[in-house]
């Protein structure tokens, strides 16, 4: 376990109080580093970054980026539907996949705007077409992007512009998703030079989709956070509503999310009734509550809901757009709250099990070159970091770049959930005041740094960290949880 100095050891302490001392000779060269981690009990990422809910931060867009990279984002309920929520878990699902199960699919007597349509929606021109536009019908033909990207008449039907059954070639079932190999369905592409190969039952029936830009995909990203079929994960956020979070979480299901974050400025009771009902009728999902602070918190849930819970988010108010602390004079400081968390769960693992703990907030990253709030969470014990400002100035967040002319740079605007601004949607509940008429502010509406794209700014960012584990003399976050040394650092 890291040594943590004695004038650490029973005080408040941020990020920005302490410093890692390094106490051995590297001998191994940065790329060497595995950062390789724990988000829940089952799910393991290749880095260990998390993109919070907030509507500022996480979509589709970011929960794509994020988990390309070896992480992972968490996509807001701060929507006005809960469609809207679950239309983002769809655009993820159907980013990369080895086989596409349940493809959507078209009838001839559809437009070549409706071919468009899925394209703004999905991100994808690819349809199989069947006899009447179901995945009970046979296969009559298929739809790529190179049949309607000439073509000016969107109300042109499919059945002019199809490449048509007996000129298409399909992948037999038997031969590739009931033996699950994608390398059979990967031959066929290639020997018939075909973007997108439909697989078929016995009856002619479409039963998945491979593509060649998802086996694409798999080459250019290889740290991807993915499931069995290679599909990229992603959670949702939910309420500590039981009633409400229901139905989120059974439509999350259906799209094909991943896990949930229960998510509050603070743990609820209310938020183990709702992991256990969800783990009582999705046992698949993994289940993350949060925010707690304090040893006292971690040893009530774990002896309440051990079972129920896959994951522990810890941070009360250190976030850069949370006024929790400052307004309501609760919370702690960050640092500190994370390595009294761990020694909880690292107590009471013997018993129970591994807990993981979730760093949400507090980490101040002024330069993509200066990532060593990370490291030092890390090093406390965190499994991952959940940011929500250090990824709201990149393109895939979701709002426009603007010119700020007091700053003289690009920002974006970046806003705290308990902001009353976000509370004008659904972000209420998060604080619990959705049901009162007088709202106090936890949050405030802040312009952050514009980055640029995430595809630039993740890869440098994973370096930072491995830069400052090499530092260390440190191959992986194991090494450094067991043999960090944390001191105090100086005010200068």
């Amino acid at each position: 376990m890291a040594r943590l100095h004695n004038d650490l050891i029973n005080k408040e302490f941020w990020y920005r109080d302490i410093t890692l001392i390094p106490n051995r000779l590297p001998d191994f060269e940065r790329d060497e580093v595995d950062l390789t981690t724990h988000f829940t009990k089952k799910i393991i990422l290749k880095a260990p970054f998390v993109s919070s809910p907030m509507d500022t931060v996480t979509g589709s867009d970011m929960a794509i980026l994020m988990a390309l990279y070896g992480g992972m984002g968490v996509i807001h309920y701060n929507f006005q539907t809960i469609d809207e929520q679950i239309k983002e878990v769809e655009t993820v699902k159907r980013f990369e996949a080895g086989f596409v199960y349940n493809p959507i699919v078209l009838s001839p007597k559809n437009t070549i705007k409706d071919v468009y349509d899925i394209n703004d929606k999905y991100g994808f021109f690819s349809v199989p077409i069947t006899e009447d536009g179901t995945l009970s019908s046979r296969l009559v033909g298929i739809v790529t992007h190179r049949d309607v990207r000439f073509r000016s008449d969107m109300k042109t039907k499919l059945k002019e512009v199809m490449t048509p059954r007996n000129k298409l070639k399909a992948a037999s079932k038997k031969e590739t998703v009931d033996k699950n190999d994608l390398n059979e369905a990967n031959k066929i592409i290639k020997k018939y030079n075909v973007d997108t190969l439909v697989i078929v039952d016995e009856k002619d029936k479409v039963v998945a989709l491979v593509t060649d830009s998802d086996l694409r995909k798999n080459k250019q990203f290889p740290l991807a956070t993915k499931t069995e079929n290679k599909q990229l994960i992603t959670f949702i956020a939910v309420e500590s509503r039981l009633k409400s979070a229901r139905e989120r979480i059974a439509k999350g299901v259906d799209a094909g999310v991943d896990g949930i974050v229960i998510d509050a400025s603070i743990v609820f009771k209310e938020q183990i009734e709702i992991a256990k009902w969800t783990k009582e009728n999705f046992p698949q999902l993994e289940v993350v509550l949060g925010n707690i602070d304090s040893s006292e918190m971690v040893r009530e849930i774990v002896k309440k809901a051990f079972q129920y819970c896959d994951g522990l988010k810890v941070g009360i108010g250190p976030g850069a757009a949370c006024i929790t602390q400052q307004e309501l004079g609760t919370g702690r400081a960050q640092a500190s709250a994370v390595w009294d968390c761990v020694q909880e769960t690292k107590r009471l693992e013997r018993k129970y099990g591994f807990m993981p703990i979730i760093a949400d907030g507090g980490i101040k990253v002024d330069d993509i070159t200066k990532p060593g709030d990370i490291t030092k969470a890390l090093a406390l014990g965190a499994q991952t970091c959940m940011m929500g400002s250090l990824f709201a100035g990149l393109d895939e967040s979701p709002g426009e770049t603007e010119f700020d002319y007091k700053e003289n740079r690009m920002v974006k605007k970046y806003r705290g959930m308990g902001s009353l601004e976000a509370m004008e949607k659904r972000s209420a509940a998060r604080y619990a005041v959705d049901k009162v008429k007088i709202r106090i502010p936890e949050g405030r509406v802040v312009k952050v740094p514009y980055r640029g794209s995430g595809h630039d700014f993740l890869p440098k960012l994973i370096s930072g960290v491995k830069q400052g584990f090499q530092k260390q003399g440190f191959k992986n976050i194991a090494q450094l949880q067991e043999f960090g040394d944390i001191r105090p650092l100086s005010k200068r």
